[in-house]
């Protein structure tokens, strides 16, 4: 099949794992800096730089999910190419291997 395609979703999922994990921890943060926070949210910059810097790594993960979802479209189109000739060798392969116990002149050895 096509390697390149397997190795970039692997990456792909690892990435979106990574980008989930961070968008935990930025949830924590501000959950965190909500219970500590006094008077006006709009005045604390820690808070709304937090929130921003949330909302740029969520749609980075969401980006990232669609590439991962594009992918493996392209990975299941290639499986599908190789299927009728994985049908085809798997049959003949237990053909040639039931032979055998039709008549023992079939068997036959890899070395001959």
């Amino acid at each position: 099949e096509e390697p390149n395609l397997e190795k970039q979703k692997s990456e792909l999922v690892i990435r979106v794992a990574a980008g989930k994990r961070q968008l935990v921890e930025l949830e924590d943060q501000i959950l965190k800096l909500l219970s500590e926070s006094t008077g006006s949210l709009l005045d604390d910059a820690e808070l709304v730089d937090t929130l921003q810097q949330s909302k740029i790594t969520s749609e980075a993960v969401t980006q990232q999910l669609v590439e991962a979802e594009l992918t493996e479209k392209k990975i299941d189109l290639a499986r599908s190419g190789y299927r009728s000739a994985a049908v085809r060798s798997s049959l003949a392969y237990f053909v040639l291997d039931d032979m055998s116990r039709v008549d023992s002149m079939y068997q036959f050895s890899l070395d001959a």
